[in-house]
């Protein structure tokens, strides 16, 4: 069984855009399950769903678990045992790195991108975390560059201790970005296939919060 594990963020982009009924059609060319957490769940649902600002888009979010084009992950994995896990992968990445003068720790990783984490631990087969936010996939793939990053925009001395999280070296990541792109490439759009809609595809969800730069938007244009 393949999965990808879905990050609030992405979700949260792609229904800004008007794209969620996108991962229904990326789903069927997928053999396997596009997997949320509670954790998630909380976040591009349940909480928003009682907000008049947020209440459509939760409800979208919602037809698509109830369809089950998204998967809740306690369909795999107990609950309790991925809370467990939630709480060390928590514990292990929000210890990383520590303000070198007052040693507090420096939270990278929120609750909902745990949990991601935590299922990827736990499910034991091949999957790809979707994810937006910058910082969670530096910490995992490049922790110095994220350690330098820091350190430059906070003007102060960074201490690390980067074996913490060598263990999530086999953890693989991509971007709402890199769904849009695939589904580009397999004519899943109804829009006319040129590359100025790949453009408007990218920096739309450029534009609400996926983390990827203009030069890799143009780079992704002369790939495709």
């Amino acid at each position: 069984m393949k999965y990808l594990i879905f990050d609030a963020g992405p979700i949260i982009s792609l229904s800004m855009n008007g794209l969620l009924d996108v991962l229904d059609k990326i789903k069927r060319n997928f053999n396997g399950e596009f997997v949320i957490t509670p954790q998630v769940k909380r976040e591009v649902v349940d909480r928003p769903i009682v907000t008049k600002k947020f209440e459509l888009e939760a409800l979208k979010v919602k037809d698509l678990i109830e369809r089950g084009t998204l998967r809740i992950s306690s369909d795999f994995i107990p609950a309790n045992k991925l809370e467990k896990e939630t709480n060390n992968v928590m514990k292990i990445t929000n210890s990383v790195l520590r303000y070198a003068k007052t040693r507090n720790k420096i939270n990278i990783i929120h609750r909902g991108e745990a949990s991601c984490i935590a299922f990827a631990n736990l499910c034991k087969c091949e999957n790809l975390i979707v994810i937006d936010e910058r910082s969670t996939r530096l910490l995992i793939e490049s922790p110095k560059n994220l350690k330098e990053l820091i350190e430059r925009k906070v003007h102060s001395r960074i201490d690390s201790n980067f074996d913490l999280v060598k263990n999530y070296d086999n953890l693989k990541f991509i971007r709402s970005a890199e769904l849009l792109i695939y589904a580009y490439k397999n004519n899943l759009f109804s829009l006319k296939k040129d590359k100025q809609l790949l453009e408007a595809l990218l920096y739309a969800v450029k534009f609400t919060g996926t983390s990827i730069s203009s030069k890799e938007i143009e780079n992704a244009k002369k790939l495709v």
